[in-house]
């Protein structure tokens, strides 16, 4: 196994448990007062943005599973296999990231931004080396 690629598996972990974490938030703490918080949604709007959310939530889980897969694929050495669900799911985390970054106008969450995107820009990075 070359240094690229147990560097993408890495950084892929590094990305998939971050999605998974995202999941938790977003779709099972959604409820409570300080997760509503740092998303930024009101109380008063919690019920109309609920669904969203949870959708959300479950497209970051379905993230993390196929970056998993691809850990799993790479434990048992099926390489290929691994480099091609790595690089499906980076490249969505990524874009995911890019389409969040090009409609905040206030820029605020770039922090945020950056740790949902430099695991999967890693990960990308070092499968194309």
């Amino acid at each position: 196994m070359t240094v690229a690629l147990v560097a993408a598996g890495i950084a892929g972990a590094i990305a998939a448990a971050s999605h998974a974490g995202m999941f938790v938030v977003e779709s099972l703490l959604f409820g409570r007062d300080g997760t509503r918080r740092m998303l930024e949604v009101p109380e008063a709007h919690a019920e109309a943005v609920r669904l969203w959310a949870h959708h959300q939530g479950v497209y970051n889980l379905l993230l993390a599973a196929i970056a998993a897969a691809g850990l799993v694929a790479l434990a048992l050495g099926s390489t290929t296999v691994a480099q091609s669900l790595l690089l499906a799911s980076g490249s969505a985390m990524v874009a995911a990231a890019l389409a969040l970054l090009a409609v905040d106008r206030r820029r605020e969450r770039v922090p945020g931004f950056l740790a949902q995107a430099l695991p999967a820009v890693a990960c990308v990075v070092a499968l194309s080396a």
